[in-house]
Order: structure tokens, then C-alpha cells, then sequence
């Protein structure tokens, strides 16, 4: 299915070139509208993450994430765009790309029941414990506590 919806893409006038990215945003992306907010801070974290992983610039990665929400509207099969990932991202790789979805998460420091539930089935179609994922959550929480803690040392 995921490769029909490229052709469909590429039917239209456009042509993804970064599948493996490609899927990676989709995910980013229904990850993002789950709790049916997609915040602008998680649509620059997303485009953060992308330049960085593929170390594209962020012209590329808005365009990425372009063809991505098009093809977010058109499909929700979670199974697969992971199946997708799982194909092009080797499975040591993988606990960065939980990481990633924990960030964009918390990027609006909520989390909400339909992000919470929506991890636990991308972690396991990932492959990823759900050991490893709590772990990797707790110190994207920490860190992102930590970025909004604020600085009492100020008047010192």
C-alpha cells in the first residue's frame, strides 16, 4: 500500500526522493495529529530532526514533510509505514528513531492518551521493548523538564 500511494504521488507530479525519510515523516506526522494538535513546535522539531538525520537542508526537509502529509491524509496504516522503517533502518538505529517520537511528544510538554497509545503500538511494531522505550521516554522527559526548568542561579 505505501508503495502505491508513492506512485500515486508520482502520478500527480511529484516524486518523493527520500523514501526511507519519507516514511520516517509519515510517522512523524500521524504521530503529530494523534491528539489533534499539531503544534508549530512540533512541526519545527520535526523538520529539525529531518536535516539532521539525512543532514538535508531545511528546504528539503519542509518538502519531505509536504509529501508526507499528503500522504498521512491518505493512509493510516501505521503497520505499513513501520513495516517501511523497519526495511530501511537497521534495528540498532531504531531506538533513535523512538527517541525522535518522544521528543515530538513532548515538544508541547504534554502527553496526551492518544500519544501514549499510539507509542505503544509503533514501539512494537518497531521491535523495540517496551523496556527500552520507558527508558528512552524518561530521559527525553528529563532532559525536556530540564530545557524548561528555570534558571536559579539568575539574581545570584
Amino acid at each position: 500500500m505505501f508503495f502505491r500511494i508513492l506512485k500515486k504521488l508520482a502520478a500527480n507530479g511529484k516524486k518523493p526522493e527520500i523514501n526511507h525519510g519519507l516514511a520516517l515523516a509519515t510517522l512523524f506526522i500521524q504521530l503529530a495529529n494523534t491528539d489533534n494538535d499539531y503544534s508549530s513546535e512540533e512541526h519545527e522539531l520535526i523538520i529539525t530532526i529531518l536535516e539532521n538525520r539525512y543532514k538535508i537542508e531545511r528546504k528539503e526537509a519542509k518538502k519531505i514533510i509536504e509529501e508526507a502529509k499528503y500522504l498521512e491524509r491518505d493512509m493510516s496504516d501505521t503497520m505499513q509505514i513501520t513495516r517501511e522503517i523497519k526495511n530501511t533502518i537497521p534495528y540498532e538505529e531504531r531506538s533513535g528513531v523512538v527517541r525522535d517520537l518522544w521528543k515530538i511528544i513532548m515538544a508541547d510538554n504534554k502527553r496526551s492518551n492518544e500519544e501514549n497509545n499510539f507509542m505503544r503500538l509503533v514501539v512494537k511494531l518497531l521491535g523495540i521493548t517496551d523496556k527500552l522505550s520507558a527508558q528512552i521516554r524518561r530521559e527525553v522527559v528529563n532532559s525536556s523538564l530540564a530545557k524548561n526548568k528555570p534558571d536559579e542561579t539568575i539574581g545570584e
